[in-house]
């Protein structure tokens, strides 16, 4: 199996195929032609499939980094919690949360 430089690095996945369906068996990153030969020739006879390695976004040093929220995210989880502290104040002044909650003085 030969791949371009521009195809690398690549990774190469073994399978077996058994009743027409494809049983995994390894998988490696290869970095250039001698790894690949080393790869193909473990897995001689089996089913090799390569696909290009998807570069990690330059930005982040983590590979899974957390995303952002977007803004309509952050306007209704501060809506909700005002509406959580005006319930609390308006029960607190009606006296309903001490009446439930025994805070009575």
């Amino acid at each position: 199996m030969d791949l371009r430089k521009e195809e690398l690095p690549a990774t190469l996945q073994a399978y077996e195929l058994i009743d027409n369906k494809e049983i995994f068996l390894a998988e490696q990153v290869v970095n250039n032609q001698p790894e690949i030969e080393s790869f193909t020739g473990k897995y001689s006879g089996k089913l090799i499939k390569a696909k290009t390695v998807v570069p990690v976004d330059k930005r982040s040093s983590y590979g899974n980094a957390p995303q952002k929220r977007n803004s309509s995210t952050s306007i209704i989880i501060v809506i909700v919690i005002l509406i959580i502290l005006a319930l609390v104040i308006y029960g607190y002044s009606t006296g309903w949360l001490q009446e439930n909650f025994n805070l009575k003085k």
